[in-house]
């Protein structure tokens, strides 16, 4: 039906959540519709819309709907949308978020946005939000809720003190999220063009009203532009701006996103959203159709994030701002482009502002190759130089002098191509962290013991430039610095140190001015990763890797650290303990480090034999070639070696042999390793006694 606004109800207090509009139809009949205060302000009184109702008695906010012209008001938008990260190579989708965007419209919208913002904006200095007492007419300033200091209530939420009135929000909420989850990940605010735009130009000029130079002056004709108080108060003077402003140009006024979302393209994802919005709903003032989207932002230097859904850098503001557009319609392109193409200073920049300044190449020349290697530790257990409660405690258990001798590695042959990804599994203590040392040591020329091989040889390609994480070991050294600038002294490129921060999963600004100490855990293991990219090295060795990471920040981490090194020809090693991350990491290899074993995952032996300790570490070292059984077997090649329930390594049966004696296995001791006491055992069991049917398979590799 046709109605005609009569009232606007709307209150400063609250005018961002709660509001009514009381409109006539042509019978006379009124009816007061629920309205938030940010959507009714934009109605004019005396002014015909179309309203659809479901039940004229009982309206809510939900149940009607309300519209100009054919353009919907009411109901606010809301739109799920399904944001797919897929695996670098394969383009198989890895995780998905569900999100639901729509317009602030709640109360509880409102804090979210406050408590977002101070993720992104806030300091100790500055505060966000203005929060009001009903009960005592009282205004307070807060970053979260306070309570009244007359009455000591809750306050409710006001504005926040950056907004105008002409501002609106665009909220997303995360519908997959786990429980651990925020529910609220990001937030877009949109607001009409500023009123006035110069230009300043290379040589310090200025170039007034630049904007009508490139598109239709009355594009910027009615701007939102409060002025002239004159004794009226600010409400009063935002609302006369309120019935005046008008343009076929929105501006994005803000786009923050929850500081552990940001790498994952939900930025990208809120604008492109925003851009359904507006051509949907015309906002914020839906009175014009929308032609062109603009957007002032410092930031656009340091992050690519607005190129990349489309925005076009066009010039710098009077105080030295980058400004940028995104054409909604193809009018607005032409205007765009005929600007880039006559404007000499345009024409020089091309329309792009950020350049990225990342670049580990050249990569390796050759590949890395491992012939033979092995390495073995030598540990020497003494009582001596120990207070003589703790010796008395370790002679209880037998412990006097004991010299332990092992490999950690065996006869490991593997050839890594430049520029793969590749990852390192295998139990605690299997020799993972080993690997990663006589690596770095060839690759580094590093001549302590520790990094050196015992036996064989890695031959490595001249120029390599390695970095390497190995916890407790190798480590970066913060100091006191802002994380910031430690990659600023060490890059010396402000704009680069926050790329390299940005590839590291660290994207929210007032982190780049944390001292290390400062950052939890996980924020930590992502500094570190940003500190080794920062020597833009082309070999990177990385033990426990994500290990302080929750799955999904993992995930995000993995998969952008895997393509930054194909995209660059990094060459990685990955200690991995989160079989859950593979996907995200597509390697080029896998390979199984266990106890004196190394080969790759698909060579992962399909049979396992189950052997009980010491003997199970014994045969994967190669110091127990015989394995006795009671019965001969058929099973030839490669089998697991399973000890307490895992696969600690790998060996070859080559045959049985047999049956033997339990005098003839005595002959053997070196082989098979069991002590004259088991042989013994063996000869008194009933089931063999005086019968020689003992066979031994014979093992090899131990690798």
């Amino acid at each position: 039906m046709r109605v005609t606004v009569e009232e606007k109800e709307i209150k400063r207090a609250n005018y961002r959540y709660a509001g009514f509009v009381r409109v006539r139809d042509e019978e006379g009949r009124t009816y007061r519709l629920p309205m938030p205060g940010t959507v009714a302000q934009w109605l004019e009184v005396g002014e015909q819309v179309e309203l659809t109702l479901e039940r004229p008695h009982a309206i809510t906010f939900d149940n009607y709907r309300l519209s100009r012209k054919g353009l919907l008001l009411w109901p606010p938008f809301r739109r799920e949308y399904v944001h797919e990260r897929k695996a670098p190579l394969s383009g198989e989708v890895l995780y998905t978020y569900h999100l639901l965007a729509r317009e602030a419209r709640y109360e509880r919208d409102y804090e979210a946005i406050v408590e977002l913002e101070q993720y992104h904006y806030a300091s100790d200095e500055e505060v966000l939000a203005e929060w009001y007492c009903e009960q005592c007419d009282v205004y307070q300033e807060a970053n979260v809720r306070p309570t009244c200091p007359r009455c000591g209530r809750p306050m409710r939420f006001h504005d926040l003190k950056s907004a105008t009135r002409a501002s609106r929000f665009l909220v997303f909420e995360l519908l997959s999220g786990a429980a651990y989850e925020p529910r609220y990940v990001a937030y877009v605010r949109v607001d009409p063009p500023i009123p006035l735009m110069n230009r300043r130009l290379p040589d310090g000029r200025i170039q007034k009203n630049i904007r009508q130079a490139v598109f239709p002056p009355e594009w910027f004709a009615h701007p939102f532009h409060p002025k002239g108080r004159e004794g009226r108060s600010w409400w009063e003077v935002q609302e006369e701006a309120l019935r005046e402003a008008r343009s076929p140009v929105s501006r994005l006024a803000r786009v923050v996103v929850h500081p552990d979302y940001r790498v994952d393209g939900l930025g990208q994802r809120a604008v492109l959203t925003l851009f359904d919005w507006m051509r949907e709903r015309w906002v914020p003032e839906m009175r014009v159709e929308k032609e062109a989207v603009e957007t002032i932002a410092m930031m656009a230097r340091y992050n690519p994030f607005m190129e990349k859904v489309g925005f076009i850098y066009l010039w710098d503001t009077g105080s030295g701002r980058p400004v940028l557009y995104y054409p909604l319609s193809e009018r607005a392109r032409e205007y765009i482009e005929r600007f880039l193409a006559e404007d000499p200073v345009a024409r020089e920049h091309g329309g792009r502002l950020y350049r990225p300044r990342f670049d580990a190449r050249p990569s390796l020349p050759g590949p890395i190759r491992l012939e033979d290697v092995q390495k073995g530790y030598t540990n020497r257990l003494t009582v001596e130089d120990l207070s003589e409660p703790v010796r008395r405690l370790l002679e209880a258990f037998g412990v006097r002098y004991r010299v332990i001798q092992k490999y950690v590695i065996r006869r490991a042959t593997a050839t890594f191509a430049p520029g793969t990804v590749n990852v390192i599994i295998g139990g605690s203590g299997s020799g993972k962290t080993t690997l990663l040392r006589v690596l770095y040591g060839a690759l580094t020329g590093k001549e302590d013991p520790l990094y050196q091989v015992d036996g064989g040889k890695i031959e490595v390609p001249e120029g390599a430039r390695a970095q390497a994480l190995l916890p407790g070991e190798l480590e970066p050294e913060f100091g006191e610095a802002p994380i910031a600038e430690v990659l600023y002294r060490i890059t010396g490129d402000e704009a680069l140190a926050v790329e390299i921060l940005n590839y590291a999963g660290i994207s929210d600004a007032v982190l780049y001015r944390a001292p290390y100490r400062e950052l939890s855990t996980g924020q930590k293991e992502r500094a570190r990763l940003a500190y080794v990219l920062a020597h833009r090295p082309n070999v990177v060795l990385i033990d426990e890797f994500v290990a302080h990471l929750d799955t999904p920040t993992a995930l995000r981490v993995a998969r952008r650290l895997a393509s930054l090194a194909r995209e660059q020809g990094i060459t990685l090693f990955l200690v991995l303990h989160r079989q859950e991350i593979l996907p995200a990491l597509e390697p080029d290899g896998v390979y199984v480090v266990g106890y004196g074993t190394f080969f790759p995952l698909e060579e992962w032996p399909e049979r396992g034999l189950k052997v009980r300790e010491p003997y199970a570490t014994l045969i994967v070292e190669g110091k127990k070639r015989w394995e006795i059984r009671k019965h001969p077997t058929r099973v030839r090649g490669r089998v697991g070696i399973i000890s307490r329930g895992k696969v600690i390594g790998s060996v070859e049966i080559t045959g049985v042999r047999g049956p033997f004696t339990p005098e003839e296995l005595a002959e053997h001791q070196d082989k098979h390793q069991a002590p004259p006491e088991v042989l013994r055992a063996f000869a008194n069991s009933q089931a063999y006694k005086g019968r020689p049917c003992a066979y031994a398979r014979n093992t090899s590799g131990g690798a």
